[in-house]
C-alpha cells in the first residue's frame, strides 16, 4: 500500500485555511505475532463462552431490542 503522497507546504497551508486539521491514526498490525496471538486467544475465549451458555443468543436479541430493525431512525 505504501505511504500516501506527502503534501507540499502550500497544499498543507491551503487545507489548514479551509479548516482542516491533520490527524494520525494508529491501527492494529495484523502481521505482529503478539497481536495475532491476543486476537486468537480472545476469539477462543468468546467461542468457549458461547458454548458454555447456549442461551446467550436469545439474551442478545432481548437486550438489543429493535436497534438493528427497521429504518435505523
Amino acid at each position: 500500500m505504501g505511504r500516501p503522497k506527502e503534501l507540499s507546504d502550500a497544499e498543507r497551508e491551503d487545507l489548514l485555511r479551509q479548516g482542516f486539521v491533520p490527524v494520525e491514526v494508529w491501527v492494529p498490525d495484523w502481521n505482529n505475532p503478539d497481536f495475532r496471538a491476543r486476537m486468537q486467544d480472545e476469539a477462543r475465549r468468546i467461542a468457549e463462552a458461547d458454548a458454555r451458555d447456549p442461551g446467550i443468543d436469545e439474551w442478545v436479541v432481548q437486550v438489543r431490542g429493535d436497534v438493528w430493525d427497521g429504518d435505523g431512525a
